[in-house]
């Protein structure tokens, strides 16, 4: 059984192709299929942009801890980071139903990721925030 995956670099949009990287290790790892690995690489590419531009207002860009795991068939995406506290379920619903030109701005990401994740959890622990994303994902 592969190890659980962990990287953790600073919250800067210089980081994320390497974050994303570590998605492709996951699914190379466990053989999963090209639609699991693009849909684990949205999920974790919305979740990790989230706290790179939202998490770190008025300051230095903080660090982010990705960690990945594939087990019993659930790959999960978790995300840690010691930004102002934000939980999803504060996260502004998308509205889809208006033109794109229109549209206030916000909660298209986070309709993506709650679309793509079959469970969302969040925690803030000493002064940190954890957020874990679980995705049914059978193998190739």
């Amino acid at each position: 059984m592969a190890k659980a995956l962990r990287l953790t670099k600073d919250a800067t949009p210089a980081n994320l192709t390497l974050f994303l990287t570590l998605v492709d290790v996951l699914a190379d790892q466990h053989g999963l299929p090209d639609d699991a690995r693009s849909d684990l690489r949205l999920l974790t590419e919305e979740a990790c942009t989230n706290v790179v531009m939202h998490a770190f207002p008025g300051r230095e860009p903080g660090e982010l801890t990705l960690e990945l795991d594939y087990a019993d068939g659930v790959a999960s995406v978790t995300l840690i980071d010691d930004g102002v506290a934000f939980s999803p379920s504060d996260a502004p619903r998308a509205d889809l139903g208006a033109d794109w030109q229109t549209r206030r701005e916000g909660g298209v990401g986070w309709h993506l990721i709650r679309t793509l994740s079959d469970e969302l959890e969040y925690e803030r622990v000493d002064e940190r925030n954890r957020l874990t994303l679980r995705k049914r994902v059978a193998t190739a």
